[in-house]
């Protein structure tokens, strides 16, 4: 029986051994010259209790997105408000009265940000989505020549969402994505459809994970870089550092599945443990300010 034991023993540690091996060889095999840019689409006003039940009064927000410079290509993880809002808020409609003070500068556009990094929206080469609603899909289109990455239950709740769940989505800023009508191919453009993780260039230096929680298709990106080490980018998986610390659920509204919303914050604390990852959210004011902005980047 000891013997048992022993071979089951020893066949862990050389499973837990080699997957350990393989995270460390993924880490290790992050290509020189990675780059992580860190922008803003300007900021949101809003009441707190949306993004953390039983908070009061009112808070001011980043709208984060980001760069990654890879050898392979550049990748947009999410894409701000569409550049429409800076010229005319009408087009969100009653959600307009969130739009921040800094709603109508020229240079939160998407195109005026990415030059910052000598980039145009034809250098970008993918587009991770970590969902669709209106401050995360805003620009999608402007990337047409780019490969589009979502999750398929995103992007179906984006045209036809859940009961309850419809607020934030602005169909018009991704309509572009389907093709026209008898067109047998779906997709107008390139697009990497998933239910799932991807680890986009197999070398595990920007890996995609599905985490079932803010929307039906919300993802992150961990980015590990070679010199500063491994960033977690929540997009709305998560919102506030708070939260994550204390497991703080938004409002309901903004919780499509809570069970998965702590699934992922327990994930993310072990990134951060494990390999002792930065997170940056896409929506925490003092998170934000501690880090660095275009054209600064981390590497």
């Amino acid at each position: 029986m000891k013997s048992i034991f022993r071979i089951l023993a020893v066949g862990l540690t050389a499973v837990f051994g080699a997957a350990f091996w393989l995270a460390a060889e993924a880490y290790a095999a992050s290509p020189e010259g990675m780059r992580l840019y860190v922008f803003s689409s300007g900021h949101l006003t809003l009441d707190k209790s949306s993004l953390q039940t039983g908070a009061t009064g009112k808070v001011t927000v980043p709208v984060a997105f980001f760069l990654i410079k890879h050898p392979k290509g550049n990748v947009l993880f999410d894409t701000g408000n569409n550049d429409k809002v800076i010229t005319d808020p009408t087009y969100w409609g009653p959600l307009a009265q969130m739009l921040g003070p800094d709603s109508k500068s020229t240079d939160i556009a998407i195109d005026a940000q990415l030059a910052k990094a000598g980039v145009k929206p034809s250098d970008i080469n993918y587009v991770v989505l970590g969902h669709m609603h209106l401050d995360h899909a805003g620009n999608v289109g402007k990337f047409p020549g780019a490969t589009i990455v979502y999750q398929r239950d995103e992007i179906v709740n984006a045209f036809w969402p859940k009961p309850g769940y419809g607020c934030c989505y602005i169909t018009a800023d991704f309509a572009n994505l389907r093709n026209d009508v008898g067109a047998n191919q779906v997709n107008r453009q390139k697009v990497i459809e998933l239910n799932g993780d991807l680890d986009l260039f197999g070398d595990g230096s920007i890996y995609i994970h599905r985490a079932v929680s803010h929307t039906p298709g919300s993802e992150m990106v961990v980015v590990r870089l070679p010199k500063s080490g491994p960033v977690v980018l929540t997009s709305d998986v998560c919102y506030l550092m708070d939260n994550l610390q204390k497991d703080l659920l938004p409002s309901v509204s903004l919780a499509y599945d809570p069970a998965g919303m702590l699934d992922a914050y327990q994930w993310i604390k072990h990134l951060m443990s494990a390999e002792d990852a930065d997170v940056i959210f896409a929506h925490d004011e003092e998170t934000f300010k501690k880090h660095k902005h275009s054209p600064e980047f981390y590497e």
